[in-house]
């Protein structure tokens, strides 16, 4: 990912908008160098790596496998093909509200085509599998990570989460975040999941004021209960999810696997992305 498209890549989307360089209004006090152990420290690693300075829509795409895991045994399970639209709003107590919407393609993982249909490899029984939409939400966030976040209709979400450490050799900075989430949905069982985040840059990219947002990628292991719709009553076991991607500005930029799916599956969110994180959040049946 190049540091111009960062500053203007968005360009063809939203075509002349001043919104891609860094206002004097919006500009961040820098420091000379980041002390991992320094709360507001942490907080601008947030706003660089993984949102931005400045008020605008970006995206991540990130990619891997979902295993079931009983008695330390591992099944690859399936492939996640998953991108998440966001658009950053600063505010100005210091705090800023990010609305997101998360779209999940699940694919085979021996063959990758799109799933239609999946079957449990615990229990035999068959499901039908179509593309998820998750949002869009709108949450919260301060130098300490995120604070709230809106409804979801159809289902109530207990969220809370945590920011930092961060480690740095040279100039690679590695970010911490975690998130802990608890679903529940009428008539099913709750649904727990672990969210642990990596998020990798560069230190002077963060410390560079011409980006506004630094080019950065991540890594993400979730540890959770199996789904409710799986139906695996008394099985003990986990599910776990190892998926990785990056953070761009355009849906070409995207994991070609994942753009492929939203220009043939939401060509209108395609079009754009940005237009979707305004309206009503789809409602969560899954």
């Amino acid at each position: 990912m190049k540091r111009r498209q960062l500053l203007g890549g968005l360009a063809g989307i939203t075509a002349g908008a001043p919104l891609f360089n860094i206002s004097k209004s919006q500009a961040m006090s820098l420091p000379s160098a980041i002390d991992p152990k320094n709360r507001d420290h942490l907080g601008l690693l947030q706003k660089k790596l993984i949102y931005a300075t400045d008020d605008r829509p970006l995206i991540w795409w990130i990619r891997g496998n979902k295993y079931g895991s009983v008695s330390g045994e591992i099944t690859p399970l399936w492939t996640l093909n998953v991108v998440l639209f966001k658009k950053v709003k600063h505010n100005e107590d210091g705090t800023m509200d990010v609305a997101s919407m998360e779209i999940v393609y699940k694919t085979d993982v021996e063959t990758d085509a799109l799933l239609t249909s999946w079957r449990n490899p615990y229990n035999a029984e068959v499901y039908e599998e179509a593309p998820l939409i998750m949002g869009p939400l709108t949450r919260k966030f301060d130098s300490t990570g995120p604070l709230s976040q809106t409804a979801l209709p159809g289902a109530t979400i207990e969220r809370s989460g945590s920011l930092g450490p961060a480690e740095i050799a040279g100039d690679d900075v590695w970010l911490l975040s975690d998130a802990h989430v608890q679903v529940n949905r009428e008539g099913q069982s709750t649904f727990r999941a672990n969210d642990l985040s990596t998020y990798h840059g560069r230190v002077s990219d963060v410390l560079n004021p011409d980006l506004a947002s630094a080019p950065a990628t991540m890594a993400v292991h979730i540890i959770q209960s199996w789904h409710p719709w799986m139906n695996m009553g008394d099985q003990e076991g986990t599910l776990i999810t190892r998926i990785s991607g990056a953070k761009c500005l355009t849906v070409d930029e995207i994991h070609p696997r994942i753009s492929g799916f939203i220009k043939d599956i939401h060509p209108e969110i395609a079009r754009d992305f940005v237009s979707r994180l305004d309206g009503p959040p789809e409602r969560f049946d899954r």
